[in-house]
């Protein structure tokens, strides 16, 4: 049945506008990205979107860029980054949904594990953990997508979220993502979760996506999450970056092989009626670094794709209070009885700790 589309508007759980006829749940879907690499001519195309990346990674670069939905007047894509995000974001919003293109668009960014030398991660990081293995150095801390430069004007307790959060893998390799429902107030930054039908706030659904080239993940924008890099075998990131340099290669190929051979993801802000503070587009004079927006020709991400729901590449979860787990029939065997508890900081959100149990075949 067709619903006359409705204007965004503000609920109890968010400080931004929420339409009704978004797709809020989490879930996973593979891209056309995940052709690439097939030939000489696809590899050689992600090895560009692969550069791409490390460009705009920079640590001299802004951390988020601005791709305005408005690009009648406003904002043509001017290169292949652009192109994508512009194409995440109406993906995400179908048409019939009302917003004002002027103030809507999507933030994007890139996540690089190892970060390369110049990268954001290498040139910013916290180096007082006095040689710690540090959760973000192979993954990515827990945190909460928000308009992070407002919430620090505003003393630190507004959290104005994106409408849809969302992550395209690039590369194969590195930790997976967790998706957790753990929410917090708008207003104060206190947790909030969904109430259980007792009334106590014990269950938290959580989605864990490995990577996969071209796999795209979306999720609730108000929802935490991170990469936690010990969710992998001891060693096995460190594996997986490893390769051979063949005889004879020069410094060009063997960046190449270097950029293959790193968890790279391309992260989109679905933003509604709002646009985050101090988020510009790319800067103009950096701009023709990038791939031109014909990188890939005619082909489209989201043409003829399908769920991904094979084996080990998303398992969704219930997590239950007390140390107990409740895995869904289809995701994860129902029989699960080996459970460890994981316990992770919360990195730069604050000072606490989040305990997580998890099944140990997850592992």
């Amino acid at each position: 049945k067709n619903r006359t589309p409705k204007k965004a508007k503000l609920d109890d759980n968010t400080a931004s506008p929420q339409p009704s006829s978004l797709d809020y749940s989490s879930k996973t879907i593979m891209t056309n990205l995940a052709q690439l690499s097939g030939d000489a001519t696809t590899a050689k195309q992600l090895d560009e979107l692969l550069f791409d990346c490390e460009i705009t990674d920079s640590g001299l670069l802004p951390r988020t860029f601005w791709m305005s939905a408005n690009t009648d007047t406003q904002q043509q894509p001017r290169c292949y980054l652009e192109k994508m995000a512009l194409e995440v974001f109406h993906h995400h919003v179908p048409s019939g949904v009302y917003y004002d293109p002027k103030t809507s668009g999507a933030e994007w960014w890139v996540q690089i594990r190892p970060s390369p030398p110049a990268g954001r991660y290498s040139m910013h990081a916290n180096d007082d953990d006095d040689g710690e293995d540090d959760m973000a150095k192979s993954g990515i801390s827990f945190h909460w997508d928000k308009d992070e430069d407002f919430r620090l004007l505003t003393g630190g307790s507004l959290y104005i979220h994106p409408h849809i959060s969302t992550v395209t893998y690039l590369t194969d390799l590195g930790a997976p993502t967790m998706v957790l429902s753990k929410r917090v107030d708008p207003m104060s930054g206190a947790y909030v979760t969904d109430a259980d039908d007792d009334g106590s706030m014990s269950n938290v659904d959580g989605l864990v996506s490995f990577p996969k080239q071209g796999k795209h993940l979306s999720f609730d924008g108000r929802y935490l999450h991170a990469a936690p890099s010990d969710l992998l075998r001891d060693g096995l990131f460190e594996e997986q970056c490893k390769f051979d340099r063949p005889d004879g290669i020069d410094m060009k190929e063997m960046k190449v092989l270097e950029r293959r051979h790193r968890r790279v993801s391309f992260l989109v802000n679905v933003w509604l009626n709002y646009h985050p503070y101090n988020v510009h587009p790319f800067p103009e004079t950096m701009i023709s670094n990038l791939s031109k927006m014909d990188l890939l020709g005619d082909v489209r991400l989201f043409d003829k794709c399908d769920e991904a729901k094979k084996s080990g590449e998303s398992v969704t979860l219930k997590l239950k209070g007390e140390g107990k787990i409740q895995c869904e029939e289809g995701s994860v065997d129902e029989a699960h009885a080996d459970v460890v508890t994981k316990n992770w900081p919360m990195g730069n959100c604050s000072n606490d700790c989040i305990d997580v149990p998890m099944p140990v075949d997850l592992m």
